[in-house]
Parts: structure tokens; C-alpha cells; sequence
């Protein structure tokens, strides 16, 4: 029996001693065949022949192609290195070459010891450092690697001659690294990125005390701000607590003030009624009288309910003005509260004409002080 693959024809033979087939691969090419599909012939013509019947004619076959050969190897050609678009160079076969890095384009050219046109040459490589896993089986003598990027390569290609799979042939080679890729720009690389790690760092850093002294004058402008309404409040609280007692006094000071010219009417018109009456022992009693008009002391009451609300008013009139005499000082004390000449005259114990001369009088003098000063 015998089957057609697509590069060996299969022979099937049966054994005496073993009920198992024996099976015998022939390496033809299906190309030289060219069988028509489902139409393949095969007729043994003698113990080693076989006529094999294609599209176009007869194939005779001899059974001994079946033994294996022996000494099938694969070697390399040449290799050929060039950088894009560059002269292309053959390297040497013996050592194991470094190449620039734009020399990163090359190319392998190989081939098995045997020929014969019957049986078909494949190949099959593979280069490590690039890829671990071998291509397909391909009738092409030769393979290009465009691009290559810097490393270390091992280069294996195999072949096959029919059925026998011939050794592996290897060439080991690299590629330089690119020059901003060496030593010493990796050096200057890692001492730029740890220069640019420290700039950052000082930048956050300066920017993290900028914005915390920001933070913090912020917050004692606030800090100051709610001081300043806290003492503007409290200085109101104060302005208005001051406001109240001064109109507290000085309703004190008007209330005394009243009270004084009240009484000191009313003891002026109790002397008129006893100046008209025909008694003859009054004049005790008007001495009375007399004595509590010109009491000091409502003066001096005057004076420190006056002092507790307009504080220090007669001190200063009194050291900006030393020649006024102390009646020229109470009169400045009840025109300060804005009296009139009716409500001074019963203070002063004088009528309303001469609370008006003493009036233009202090006038004068006040007018004489202001020039001389």
C-alpha cells in the first residue's frame, strides 16, 4: 500500500513476524510530482523500483532514497551587517562581532551539504534574545532583522534534508548600546532626576512655608482684627458706660445745681417778705440768711459734682489763665452749664444786672488774656 503526503510518499508494507505495518517515507516534493488530486499512481516495477506516474510523464524511483543519509550539516554562508540605508559589510564567521548601534540591520545566509532535486531543503531559525521560539519550516536560505535593538543575540538555524533534520548552527553576536544609553549618560541621568527630585522638593518645600507664613499672617491679621473689634466693642461699652455717667453727673450737676438756686430763692424771697415787715427783731434772722447765701459750702458741693462731670475743667481754665480770681472761675463754672444771667444771680447772691456786668467783664478780661497770649 502507499499514500501521497505532501513531501513523502508513504510505502506500507506488512510484517510476517509482526502483525504490525512497517511504514517507509520517501522525501519527494509534491512540486516535482505534480500529481493531479485523486489521481496519484504508484506501481512497484521491481524490488527497489517504483514508477510513479505525474501529470506529466513517469518518475522511477529507486527504494534506496528511503535510507537515511548521514552527514547531513547546515552552514553558515555569510553574514552581511549595514545600518539603514548604509553599505552593506560581511562579518567574520569566527568571532563573535559587537556592533554600533545604528548597525542594527543583518542578515544570515545559510545552506545544507546536500542537494538533490528531488528532495526539498528546509530551514528553520531562530534568534535568541529577540524570541525564544523557531519559525516555521521555509525553503528560504536566508534571513534579514531589520532594527534591532541593543543586546546580546544567539542566531540558530537549523535544516532539513527530506526527513533527516540536520545539526543547529549558531553565531552569537551583539549591539552596542545607543550613546545616551551608555555609562556615563546613565550617570547623568540619575544625577539630573536626583537634581530635578531636589528642586521639586525645595520648590514644595518654599511653596509649603510661603503658603504657611500666608496661612499665618492670615490668620493673625484675623486674630488682630477680632482683637481690634474686641476692643472697639469694649471701648464702646466704655464710651457709652462713660456716656451714661456723665449724663448720670450731670443731671446730678443740674439737680444740685436747681436745688442751690431753689433754696437760695427761697431764701431771698423770705428776707424781701422780712425786710417789709414792720418787726423790729429780724435782723437775726436776716443774718441767717445772709450766711446761708453765702454759704462756701454749696460752692464746694457745686464745684465737685461740676469737677465729676466736666473733669478738670476749672483746673485748666485756672492754669491757662492764672489772673482770674475765683469768682471769675464760678462764673466760668455756670456759664460752662449754659445757665442764664436770671438762674446765675441766685448762686452769686446778686441780681440779674449785675450777673451781666460781671458777664462783660470776664468777657474783657478773657479777650485781654486771649491776645496777650
Amino acid at each position: 500500500m502507499y499514500s501521497f503526503s505532501n513531501n513523502n510518499i508513504l510505502l506500507i508494507t506488512s510484517n510476517s513476524i509482526s502483525l504490525s505495518p512497517q511504514v517507509k517515507a520517501i522525501p519527494i516534493a509534491g512540486s516535482i510530482r505534480n500529481n493531479v488530486l485523486g489521481f496519484e499512481n504508484l506501481t512497484q516495477i521491481s524490488a527497489d523500483n517504483y514508477l510513479i506516474g505525474t501529470s506529466h510523464g513517469y518518475l522511477l524511483l529507486n527504494d534506496a532514497l528511503v535510507k537515511k543519509e548521514k552527514n547531513v550539516t547546515i552552514s553558515l554562508q555569510h553574514v552581511l551587517v549595514n545600518k539603514i540605508d548604509g553599505v552593506k559589510t560581511a562579518l567574520s564567521l569566527v568571532e563573535a562581532p559587537v556592533l554600533e548601534n545604528k548597525h542594527n540591520n543583518i542578515e544570515f545566509s545559510y545552506s545544507i551539504s546536500k542537494y538533490d532535486k528531488m528532495i526539498k531543503n528546509e530551514y528553520q531559525y531562530r534568534l535568541e534574545g529577540l524570541s525564544n521560539n523557531w519559525s516555521d519550516w521555509t525553503e528560504n536560505s536566508s534571513q534579514l532583522y531589520e532594527n534591532l535593538p541593543y543586546g546580546d543575540y544567539i542566531f540558530q538555524v537549523r535544516g532539513k534534508y527530506g526527513n533527516q533534520i540536520a545539526n543547529i548552527k549558531s553565531f552569537n553576536f551583539s549591539i552596542k548600546r545607543p550613546f545616551y544609553l551608555s555609562n556615563l549618560y546613565i550617570v547623568f541621568y540619575v544625577i539630573a532626576v536626583l537634581f530635578i527630585i531636589v528642586l521639586i522638593n525645595i520648590y514644595y518645600r518654599r511653596r509649603y512655608k510661603l503658603k504657611s507664613k500666608s496661612l499665618l499672617e492670615k490668620a493673625q491679621k484675623e486674630l488682630k482684627l477680632k482683637e481690634l473689634e474686641s476692643a472697639q466693642t469694649i471701648m464702646k461699652l466704655n464710651n457709652e458706660k462713660l456716656k451714661v455717667d456723665i449724663e448720670s453727673k450731670s443731671r446730678e450737676l443740674a439737680s444740685s445745681t436747681m436745688n442751690i438756686i431753689k433754696k437760695n430763692d427761697f431764701l431771698n424771697t423770705i428776707k424781701t417778705e422780712l425786710a417789709n415787715s414792720e418787726s423790729k427783731d429780724i435782723s437775726k434772722v436776716v443774718k441767717i440768711i445772709d450766711k446761708n447765701l453765702n454759704n462756701t459750702d454749696d460752692w464746694k458741693m457745686f464745684q465737685e459734682a461740676f469737677n465729676n462731670a466736666d473733669k478738670n475743667f476749672l483746673k485748666k481754665v485756672k492754669d491757662k489763665h492764672t489772673s482770674l480770681t475765683p469768682n471769675d472761675l464760678r462764673l466760668c463754672a455756670y456759664l460752662r452749664l449754659n445757665l442764664s444771667s436770671k438762674e446765675i444771680a441766685p448762686l452769686l447772691n446778686i441780681s440779674p444786672r449785675s450777673v451781666e456786668v460781671k458777664r462783660y467783664r470776664l468777657r474783657k478780661k478773657w479777650v485781654y488774656l486771649m491776645m496777650r497770649t
